[in-house]
This record gives structure tokens, sequence and C-alpha cells, in this order.
């Protein structure tokens, strides 16, 4: 168990790693930014094993935006430099093509079925980052 989560974080930060590289972002900051992602990704994955799917996409996706903006504030650059390749592995991309699925079956009632949930995940992602960044921009840093 604890090395099956250890590589799919390793696969998580990877991802991450390349995805920031396809764009284009600082090579100061794809660590950072793979790091965040594969932290975000491992409250993600407690919460699913915990049976909260929905509570994973919205803990991860806050604590992805959380560090992303301290980290752009650190780094004086955009917080999408380090959230949106942190975002990539929780994003639900297998709901997306089982909704896509079940419509070409023919299947509408499981394609609506499958597609509200995923559009519930996907709103629970959007809800924690506007929430976070709402949050972390009233906070008032030391300008160290």
């Amino acid at each position: 168990m604890i090395l099956e989560l250890l590589l799919q974080m390793l696969y998580c930060f990877g991802a991450s790693f390349f995805y920031a590289l396809i764009m284009n972002a600082p090579k100061k900051t794809l660590v950072h930014s793979s790091v965040i992602a594969s932290l975000g990704y491992l409250i993600y994955i407690v919460c699913v094993n915990n049976g909260n799917l929905k509570l994973g996409f919205l803990l991860g996706t806050a604590f992805i935006t959380f560090l992303g903006e301290l980290y752009a504030r650190k780094f004086k650059m955009p917080a999408t430099i380090f959230i949106f390749p942190g975002i990539i592995p929780i994003v639900p991309g297998l709901g997306l093509y089982e909704t896509m699925y079940e419509f070409v079956q023919n299947d509408i009632s499981a394609a609506l079925e499958v597609g509200v949930n995923t559009l519930v995940n996907i709103g629970a992602m959007a809800i924690a980052m506007a929430m976070v960044s709402l949050i972390v921009s009233k906070i008032k840093f030391n300008k160290n």
C-alpha cells in the first residue's frame, strides 16, 4: 500500500514536471510545482481511499491552490505557473471520457449520471480554487 502510494506520487511528480515544461514554466519553478502536485495528489488519494471522492477533489485542489499562491508570492510570479501543473493529475479526465463513451454507446441515462458526477467534481475543484485564491488575496504578507 505505501509503496503503491509512493509510486503514484512519483508518477504525479513526473506528469506535473513535464506538463510544466510544456507550459514553458521557468526552470526554477519546475520542482516546486511538481512537489505541490504530489502533495495535493496525496491528499486527494487519502480522501478517495476513505470514500470521500468529492472531498478529495475539494481538499486536494485547495491545498494545491494555497501552496501555489504562496510560492507565487515567494518567487514573484503568477500563481498559474504553480497551480496548473499541480491540478493536472487531479482533473477528472476518466469521468469526462466515460461520459462521452456512454453517449456514444447510446446509454443516455448512464452518460447523464456519470456526467453530472464529473461536473460536480469539477465544480468542487473550481470552488476550492476560487475560495483559496480569495482568502490568500486578503492576507497581508510581510515584504521581507
